[in-house]
């Protein structure tokens, strides 16, 4: 007997199917934008080998633990753009301040390591430029 393969479904309504038959973009609600960003992103609940890597890498002080802990999507983000000084700098920002007004923030001590982080990486970074900026500005 040949075996079936299992067919997995996506929960959806009928007006986005609708749309998405008929080519139209699919309306995004803000409560459904969370969900969705999780779900586009591989092992967004769990923390990759390099930014296990990343993380070992930072002096004890500046660890964000409680951010790995809780929030393991950012913290691969972060561990991502590490090396793109302009890219992390603008992301860490994003995190620390909140430019659209309505986030409810950080618990205090994930905001406290994102400040420290923030702090640290100004440091290695003063000027704002890689050493990859750099060897484009050279020619």
């Amino acid at each position: 007997m040949e075996s079936l393969d299992t067919v997995e479904f996506q929960e959806r309504s009928t007006a986005n199917a609708k749309r998405e038959v008929e080519g139209k973009p699919q309306e995004v609600t803000e409560r459904a934008w969370p969900g969705m960003r999780a779900r586009n992103q591989p092992n967004s609940h769990v923390l990759l080998d390099t930014t296990l890597t990343w993380l070992a890498r930072l002096p004890k002080d500046v660890r964000p633990m409680v951010l790995a802990g809780r929030y393991p999507r950012i913290a691969n983000n972060i561990a991502d753009i590490w090396r793109r000084v302009a890219r992390c700098e603008e992301y860490l920002d994003t995190l620390v301040v909140d430019r659209r007004g309505t986030r409810k923030g950080f618990p205090p001590d994930v905001a406290q390591e994102l400040n420290n982080l923030r702090g640290f990486y100004a440091e290695l970074h003063p000027d704002n430029r890689s050493g990859w900026d750099r060897v484009g500005a050279a020619s």
